[in-house]
């Protein structure tokens, strides 16, 4: 007699732990699904956000170890709105946003920058970025050295 309450009692104790442990696996599924649900919230925001924007800001960057850089070069192939920057010098670090509308299909075809060292330099750099993100960079060392950043657009990946 005192076996069988033990084995009823061990029996009890049995299922209220498979029905705890049952609990604790759905809360914590809960809290998942709520977190996976609130992250594609955001990326759902953030991706709305991007293509709700108007323009493209595009920005690019140039320096080197001295003050200035000669033979700077900036062009930027809109469909509707090319803008371009020629100078013989420059001061760097050089830094220009220029701002494309998206009021055509494929507004920006291509951004291309080039600059040269000053006499007595030892390094070029330039970047550009697409609305914040970095996209090229190139950095050059040695006497003559010239830097030079392209980026153009492609269909698929790349």
């Amino acid at each position: 007699m005192l076996e069988r309450k033990k084995v009823r009692l061990y029996s009890n104790n049995a299922w209220l732990l498979i029905l705890l442990t049952g609990l604790l696996i759905m809360l914590s599924a809960c809290g998942n699904i709520e977190d996976a649900s609130d992250e594609m919230n955001r990326e759902h925001s953030k991706s709305q956000a991007e293509q709700n924007s108007d323009v493209i800001n595009v920005e690019v960057l140039v320096e080197s170890d001295l003050d200035s850089v000669v033979d700077l070069k900036v062009e930027i192939d809109a469909r509707k709105h090319p803008q371009s920057v020629y100078s013989e010098s420059v001061e760097v670090p050089y830094r220009e946003s220029f701002v494309i509308p998206k009021d055509t299909f494929i507004p920006l075809t291509s951004t291309h920058v080039e600059a040269s060292i000053q006499e007595g330099a030892s390094w070029i750099s330039c970047s550009i970025l697409y609305d914040g993100e970095l996209v090229v960079t190139h950095k050059s060392r040695g006497k003559g050295a010239k830097a030079l950043c392209e980026k153009n657009f492609r269909l698929g990946p790349g």
